[in-house]
């Protein structure tokens, strides 16, 4: 009975193959276009390319760049925490974790030292 509910296998390798030019989102503002766009994009070569919608988030998750990638993968760990250590990406999940993550946002980037305000005591009101 469980079997019913479970993902069926689908093979994307061959997906990848055929895609000729597919879009890519490297996570850098002068190079990509919109995410909405990208996310459309990518949507709709899946469903060209019959390839069922609970797999559409990992087809996105191979055309991101390295700056892009390692984006969703520093939030993928948050989340996976957040959650017990259990977090099921979904096309859905994944269109909002990309319209709200900045590409850009590295603590590194950040025009102030954020070990400096960790440390600051609270002062009460």
């Amino acid at each position: 009975m469980l079997q019913a509910f479970k993902i069926k296998e689908f093979d994307l390798n061959p997906v990848f193959a055929a895609w000729e030019n597919p879009p890519r989102f490297y996570g850098d503002r002068k190079r990509d276009m919109s995410v909405d766009e990208w996310l459309e994009q990518i949507r709709v070569g899946c469903v060209e390319r019959k390839v069922p919608e609970e797999y559409w988030h990992k087809v996105a998750q191979y055309y991101l760049g390295d700056k892009a990638k390692a984006r969703l993968i520093e939030l993928k760990n948050v989340m996976t925490q957040m959650n017990g250590g259990k977090y099921r990406w979904s096309w859905k999940k994944f269109k909002i974790a990309m319209k709200n993550m900045g590409c850009a946002s590295s603590l590194s980037l950040l025009p102030f030292n954020l070990d400096q305000w960790l440390t600051l005591p609270i002062i009460p009101f």
